[in-house]
């Protein structure tokens, strides 16, 4: 008898799909949750998946700029193992669809995942890239992803999502700039880079908690609200820190309270001088958990 060989298909982001046996290009982002061995020695395993459920819900949410990302072929791509997130975004040759608004797209997907998850407790770090991969049956290999877990496990450290270098550069060397032509960037470049900054080190950072501020929420949630979760979420992990084995999970934690007091600070001063009058200070005392 003979069998008919069946192929797996993905209908869903979330569920198999094959792209082919040759390399696309795509953005790729590699992320996992920071502290995760210590999370397995501590929390109980229920809590443990509801902290990889939300992870991976907000992973999934499809990029929201155009109507067309609806389309099954705009979806993104998303494969967990353990505390590991990978999100592949791939790049369509569609006229509306274009390289620059995939970018855009992408890391207001991106910033939405990390500061939701942010607010609640939970930090993560991860690199962006751009390139070839190839995704068949829930498997994924190529430069992009070797790229995507670089940038993660070697240089982000903290919670942050590093964006590779070469994705802000007004060159060729960029394979937005090369696509949609240096007139073009140039007339976008504003855009882009309202969802980044440069951090301490030189590294190009995904700003999730600016954006958050600004965007659309539930009637009731508002920019303030945002701040003050952030704000909260950070300290009661800095508490639960101060008694840690290690230095490193402080100073990672650390860091993300510095993110959160400099982006206050350079760019909410009036609202935070609104909170110190009521006592009720937006910044992060660093000096009570040292």
């Amino acid at each position: 008898m003979s069998h008919k060989k069946i192929e797996l298909e993905e209908c869903s982001p979330t569920g198999f799909r094959n792209l082919g046996e040759d390399y696309i290009n795509a953005f790729v982002t590699f992320i996992d949750i920071l502290g995760f061995k210590k999370i397995i020695e501590n929390d109980p395993p229920d809590l443990i998946n509801k902290k990889l459920d939300a992870m991976a819900a907000f992973s999934r949410q499809p990029q929201r700029r155009l109507p067309g990302y609806a389309h099954e072929s705009a979806l993104p791509i998303v494969i967990q193992f353990s505390d590991s997130i990978i999100r592949i975004q791939p790049d369509t040759d569609s006229d509306e669809l274009d390289i620059a608004s995939h970018f855009i797209g992408e890391l207001a997907s991106l910033l939405l995942m990390q500061g939701n998850l942010a607010c609640n407790g939970i930090l993560i770090r991860g690199g962006l890239t751009y390139g070839k991969v190839c995704v068949r049956s829930g498997r994924i290999f190529g430069p992009a992803f070797n790229r995507a877990y670089a940038l993660e496990s070697s240089l982000a450290r903290y919670p942050r999502i590093l964006i590779d270098e070469f994705l802000a550069q007004n060159s060729d060397r960029n394979p937005i700039v090369s696509k949609i032509g240096l007139t073009t960037w140039q007339q976008i470049y504003s855009d882009i880079f309202e969802y980044l900054y440069r951090s301490e080190d030189g590294q190009w950072t995904i700003d999730y908690l600016t954006q958050m501020y600004f965007a659309e929420g539930p009637e009731d949630t508002s920019g303030k609200d945002v701040l003050v979760a952030h704000r909260d979420s950070i300290k009661k992990l800095l508490k639960n820190s101060i008694n840690a084995s290690s230095d490193e999970p402080k100073a990672k934690i650390r860091w993300a309270a510095n993110y959160h007091n400099r982006i206050v600070s350079r760019k909410f001063s009036k609202l935070s001088d609104e909170f110190d009058r009521n006592r009720d200070s937006l910044i992060i005392d660093l000096d009570t958990y040292a």
